[in-house]
């Protein structure tokens, strides 16, 4: 954190103060959330305060790279609790210094990450942290600039792929879905049912999961936003722009 304090101007610290002191909503009208609901969202899309803060930076074009990786590594980091309400959980007894109480835990967690490469990586270090057993998988699909649609290139897949119980996807940014819907049908081949994988988003566009919503209704997606559509390019709007291009610098 003090490395990055050096090139933090005014305005950005006073946006983070005002992230940790806000109690109510009065912000949370900056980015409209898109009005559509679909299913397979398992949570609230409507960002608050927080989510709210970080969101600003990453989609400003004028932030720097450094600030553009720590506000998306906060976003990836809040994805945890919402992957965490997917998951399966169990009440026990224990004991506190002073009494007893009831409290919960996990009955299953995450056994298998999947990267999207290469915008996949950067949620894959941080999911990893909080899943330190889950083995990883590697999937690389680029998209064809012209018409929009997948390309595979290249995977690799753990062993233990085929016997997962929870499977959870890394991609930053949901567009038309098309990567997701190849990434899917890969898993399916191994042996994965879609009730057994969830996808971490920061951003999604209504078209994208409307597409996964027809296709594989028992999935669970969280996300941080819902944008309000894709433009005639394909590109999320308002967006962030490439999130990989901005994050890696390349």
């Amino acid at each position: 954190m003090k490395k990055y304090h050096h090139i933090t101007h005014n305005r950005y610290t006073f946006a983070i103060l005002l992230a940790s002191l806000c109690a109510t909503n009065y912000y949370t009208q900056a980015i409209p959330p898109s009005t559509q609901t679909f299913p397979i969202v398992k949570c609230d899309p409507t960002p608050n305060t927080y989510e709210q803060i970080f969101l600003t930076t990453l989609r400003d074009k004028n932030s720097t790279r450094e600030e553009f990786r720590y506000a998306a590594n906060k976003l990836i980091e809040f994805l945890v609790s919402k992957i965490f309400n997917c998951l399966e959980t169990e009440t026990i007894a224990i004991e506190t210094p002073v009494d007893s109480c009831e409290g919960k835990v996990l009955k299953d967690s995450i056994d298998q990450i999947v990267s999207v490469m290469r915008s996949g990586d950067v949620p894959l270090n941080i999911f990893s942290k909080y899943f330190p057993s889950a083995a990883i998988n590697k999937i690389l699909i680029q998209r064809n600039e012209e018409t929009a649609e997948p390309i595979f290139k290249y995977k690799k897949f753990s062993p233990t792929i085929s016997r997962a119980k929870k499977v959870l996807i890394a991609e930053p940014m949901i567009a038309t879905g098309g990567t997701l819907c190849m990434v899917i049908e890969l898993l399916k081949k191994q042996g994965l049912e879609p009730k057994n994988i969830i996808i971490a988003a920061i951003c999604a566009a209504p078209e994208g999961l409307q597409r996964l919503t027809d296709l594989y209704p028992e999935i669970s997606v969280v996300v941080t936003v819902i944008d309000d559509q894709l433009n005639s390019h394909k590109y999320i709007t308002p967006g962030i722009g490439d999130f990989g291009d901005r994050y890696f610098g390349t």
